[in-house]
This record gives structure tokens, sequence and C-alpha cells, in this order.
């Protein structure tokens, strides 16, 4: 009698959090509310991507980027926030050339604002709320350009 796990799994996917060398892709999320930061870091963990570190606000995120900036792949960030905002948190780290992609994972602000986020090198502005496959398909575009 066979067993349902002797069928080979046609529907299998690497996921999306490894890279194609089999390490994987390594992430800061700065988010200042508790259970949305809780849910982007479950919704990247399912995907096997490796959260190195959370912050709470951009000076949170920007002593966190020092100590682990050699093997970040992704901070994703929250534009309000508290001490330091999203829009600042960008600037600093474009003053620092940061290898990492930036995304943006946010309430609907003005499209003004997107463009200019988009314009100072953040890789992508995904509106909230956190939809998990929406959020990895944005995730994995920008990594992947």
């Amino acid at each position: 009698m066979r067993s349902r796990h002797d069928f080979p799994d046609l529907n299998a996917k690497s996921a999306d959090g490894i890279k194609s060398g089999g390490k994987p892709y390594k992430v800061l999320v700065v988010e200042n509310k508790d259970f949305q930061r809780k849910l982007l870091v479950q919704v990247l963990e399912s995907e096997k991507y490796k959260v190195v570190a959370q912050a709470t606000n951009g000076q949170e995120a920007l002593d966190l980027y020092e100590e682990h900036k050699k093997d970040l792949d992704l901070i994703t960030t929250t534009l309000d926030m508290p001490v330091i905002d999203g829009y600042a948190l960008l600037f600093e780290l474009s003053k620092m050339n940061v290898k990492a992609k930036i995304a943006f994972i946010s309430e609907d602000t003005t499209k003004g604002v997107i463009e200019d986020l988009l314009k100072m090198g953040a890789a992508d502005y995904i509106l909230k709320p956190i939809e998990r496959v929406r959020i990895l398909n944005r995730i994995k575009q920008v990594l992947n350009k």
C-alpha cells in the first residue's frame, strides 16, 4: 500500500529567499508597528529569507546597517516612523553607498513622494496592506533587477 508521500511533488519550487548559490538573501526589516513588522518577518521567513535584524525606526536601522552591511541584500522600510523617517533613512543610506536594495512597504502617499524615493535610489514602493503573495513577488523582482 502506497502512502501519499511516495508520489513526487509536482509543484515543488525553490524558496524565493534562496540565492542561486543556495544561500539565503539577508534582510533588514524596518517597521515601527510591531504587528506589521512581525507579519513581514513571518512572510519573508516562510520563503527562507534570513532576517538578520529588525528596527523600529530609521536611527535603529542606521545603527543595525553598520553592524550588518557586509552581507545585507535587502532593506525593507516604511515611510512614517519616529526619530528618523523612511525618507531621511533613504537619504542617509544613499550617502553611504549602500549595496543592499531598499524597498519601501508603506501606506499610500502622494505620487510625488514615491517618485522622489525612486529617484533617490529606492528599488520599489509597495503599498500596504502586507499581502503575502504580492509582497513576495515584488521583493523577488527587486532582488532580480
